[in-house]
């Protein structure tokens, strides 16, 4: 037995048991809490009893689905063929870099033009993506340059406002702890 199946009867389980503790118990212990006073309860006993009611009802029965029919196909292959000029960059090139222009045209594509059904999770992140109404937004690649557009000017520098000058007139002085000069 694995542990999610473990997991999933223990849940039930205790569900189970906590719907037979409140269909047993719950209208008991509220009575009790009237009768002592503790504080205005009625609200909550005909929340109860509304609960007990839901909880009592009788459930239906799960239906069954049928299966799907699944309809074998001619070429049962994950990926659809791929085009004689791409592979010829593969197979038909001498060159170094012949790998990396195969795989770059191959990325040129789409999962959906590439792929029959979605072999991997990963693919439903890209599949179907030309039918999405919002375009996407980072063709950086994450790359951006925050520095350059918030902290550096976009115009020329301009003189320091007026309030940077020096101090106009009064004389300053130097002032230790022994002697004060003006």
């Amino acid at each position: 037995m694995s542990s999610e199946a473990f997991y999933t009867d223990a849940l039930g389980r205790s569900g189970r048991r906590n719907r037979n503790w409140y269909s047993e118990n719950l209208l008991n212990v509220l009575e009790a809490a009237k009768e002592k006073q503790a504080r205005e309860i009625d609200a909550s006993i005909a929340l109860a009893k509304d609960l007990l009611q839901i909880l009592n009802s009788p459930r239906k029965k799960p239906e069954l689905v049928p299966p799907h029919d699944l309809v074998p196909s001619e070429a049962n292959c994950l990926m659809k063929p791929i085009e004689p000029e791409v592979l010829d960059l593969l197979y038909g090139s001498t060159e170094k870099g012949a790998t990396f222009k195969y795989l770059n045209a191959r990325n040129k594509k789409s999962p959906e033009e590439k792929f029959n059904y979605r072999v991997t999770t990963n693919l439903e992140y890209g599949w179907q993506h030309k039918q999405s109404r919002v375009p996407p937004r980072d063709f950086n690649r994450g790359r951006c340059a925050i520095l350059r557009d918030t902290f550096y000017r976009k115009n020329n520098l301009a003189p320091d406002p007026p309030h940077y000058a020096q101090p106009a007139g009064g004389e300053f002085s130097i002032c230790s702890v022994y002697s004060c000069n003006f």
